[in-house]
């Protein structure tokens, strides 16, 4: 009677870490544990100006091409850059030239990219007096795939980025993905990966973290409540009033005013169409050059500015986005990221550019987050010994395996009975 008490409370524990341990995060492995990255120049020159004039142009293209759908957009055009110049770092021939193309930068070759990013990257981290703005980079890693060395390399090299090799098919592995995700942004976005289908190889992942107060604040008292005229009709909001001297940006069509932080390298701009309709229409027309001239025409005026608080969580996928800027080659059986294997193989396309954005804005200052995910995945699953579709009435059961002999045994004729 003990002895049969024992192996029921031993069977229950066994079972018990079986759970646990299934439940635990998966072992990852540290791929840049032998990459020793590249010195960084500690106090880099600006970007060249190719480099500014190409991320000025993707970031309205960017904007264009997310604005076709109803709401509120928010994009990071610095965190999918920074993303898809990593992917690029893997990309040969056609592939190659069209990812450039849709980044603005076909005039730039890879090199150039690299090291104008490394530069930017730590120009944007030196920060001054309560002013936040923290970068990651990322490359996992289903546990097996050949990544090539030199691939790691560049993006330890130019991206500060780790690359980690996770067994995919477990559970957890997503959770330790969004985990890093989570810590990089201060958790103002959780999550990046859903699930993990068993031909996704790799993905490449940037995060964005900004938080600043503003150098002249917003009293608390001189909040009120109004009326904002959205598109589909008057809503009330909370709003910030001050009246001082300020920055105006004021060119044909527009006015606009420039907020700076505590670190003047940062300011908040809002820039306002003279005509009240269709202010969708209007964004989607801009170029880049508009927009840095607006931005490098501001003139100090005594203002009067009245502007919303708010809190915005944007998510979209990108696939039809870039495709619509030329890279559609990435996203077929026909795209080249030889460079990313070992062997040299073209067995990888991007499957998903997933892209999330938080932003807030109050009377004390802004707070923002971006992630971008391009996922990896197999350009064709590996061809499957035997194909099985239960899709019409099979025998099924329970069967002890030492013996063959069935527990539990029936006839399925109908699943939805």
């Amino acid at each position: 009677m003990f002895r049969s008490r024992l192996l029921a409370l031993f069977s229950i524990l066994t079972s018990v870490l079986l759970v646990t341990a299934a439940c635990a995060a998966p072992a990852a492995h540290d791929l840049m544990a032998q990459v020793q990255a590249g010195e960084r120049p500690l106090n880099p020159e600006p970007p060249p100006q190719p480099y500014r004039d190409a991320i000025a142009d993707f970031s309205l293209k960017l904007l264009s091409e997310t604005l076709d759908l109803p709401g509120n957009v928010l994009v990071s055009p610095a965190s999918v850059y920074f993303a898809l110049a990593m992917t690029l770092n893997g990309a040969s021939g056609e592939t190659l030239e069209a990812m450039k193309a849709a980044l603005s930068s076909a005039g730039l070759d890879e090199a150039q990219i690299n090291q104008a990013s490394r530069d930017w990257i730590t120009l944007l981290e030196d920060t001054g007096d309560k002013t936040e703005l923290f970068i990651a980079n990322s490359i996992w890693l289903r546990e097996g795939y050949p990544v090539a060395p030199v691939f790691l390399q560049r993006n330890a090299d130019f991206f500060r980025a780790s690359a980690t090799s996770l067994d995919f098919s477990l559970p957890a592995a997503p959770d330790t993905i969004n985990d890093w995700v989570s810590k990089a942004t201060r958790a103002k976005i959780t999550k990046i990966v859903e699930q993990i289908e068993p031909d996704v190889m790799m993905y490449l992942i940037n995060a964005i973290y900004f938080k600043s107060d503003w150098q002249n604040p917003f009293e608390a008292a001189k909040m009120h409540d109004g009326t904002f005229q959205a598109p589909d009709g008057p809503v009330e909001a909370a709003f910030m009033n001050r009246l001082g001297q300020m920055d105006l940006i004021e060119a044909e069509g527009v006015k606009g005013v420039w907020l700076p932080y505590k670190d003047p390298s940062y300011a908040f701009f809002a820039i306002l169409p003279e005509s009240e309709n269709d202010a969708r229409g209007w964004a989607a027309g801009l170029d880049g050059k508009t927009l840095a001239a607006w931005l490098n025409s501001r003139q100090e005026a005594l203002v009067d500015v009245s502007l919303p608080k708010f809190e915005l969580e944007y998510e979209i996928s990108l696939v039809d986005a870039l495709s619509r800027l030329g890279m559609t080659v990435a996203f077929t059986g026909d795209a080249d990221f030889s460079r990313m294997r070992q062997d040299g193989n073209t067995d990888l396309m991007i499957s998903e550019v997933k892209h999330k954005t938080y932003f807030r804005v109050d009377e004390k200052g802004s707070e923002a987050a971006a992630v971008t995910s391009v996922e990896m995945q197999l350009t064709s699953m590996p061809v499957s010994d035997e194909i099985l579709r239960f899709d019409r009435p099979f025998l099924f059961g329970i069967a002890d395996a030492r013996s063959g002999l069935p527990i539990f045994i029936g006839l399925m004729e109908n699943p939805e009975a």
